[in-house]
């Protein structure tokens, strides 16, 4: 078998990356148990096509577009429950904005397409840059730039509609 050192030994690669992979489903789904299966399900898929990976990237960035792409075909065959779901807990980062902030943040993501939530998720919480993403998402490097710009556009659209719904019922 020719497998690159991160994929040599599977076990070792689950228990390594197996926490970034279910917060990357949570993250897409939504929902803890759905996101549980999703992730299971790609380590599934990634250990059967373990032998055709061919080490053009590193075996993290090629698990996160299983992961990926087992999120968003879950997404469109189940509407989710929409659960409140504390993505910054869930990752460890207790420290940064408010629990008003938080939940803001996490409502106007959850406007946001499954596929716009991937990307704002691989950019922004795993640091992948466009090229990257293009990888895991199947697509160019000129359409993850058009997908993140739309969706900070939406995201700032969503933060910043309750403050503009006050301020107009103000007046």
């Amino acid at each position: 078998m020719a497998f690159r050192p991160d994929l040599a030994d599977f076990g070792a690669f689950y228990e390594q990356t197996y926490q970034v992979a279910f917060r990357t489903a949570l993250g897409i789904v939504r929902d803890s148990a759905l996101a549980a299966d999703v992730t299971q399900d790609a380590y599934a898929a990634a250990y059967q096509e373990r032998e055709r990976f061919r080490g053009e990237a590193p075996g993290q960035a090629w698990l996160h577009r299983i992961v990926v792409n087992t999120a968003l075909t879950a997404v469109r065959r189940r509407r989710p429950v929409v659960h409140e779901i504390r993505i910054v807990e869930a990752a460890g980062r207790h420290a940064g904005p408010d629990e008003a902030d938080r939940v803001a943040l996490l409502q106007a993501l959850n406007e946001l397409s499954p596929r716009h939530r991937a990307a704002v998720i691989l950019r922004y919480y795993h640091g992948y840059d466009y090229e990257m993403i293009a990888k895991i998402l199947g697509t160019t490097t000129s359409n993850v730039g058009a997908m993140l710009t739309r969706a900070r556009d939406r995201l700032r659209a969503e933060l910043d509609a309750p403050v503009t719904a006050v301020a107009g019922a103000a007046r």
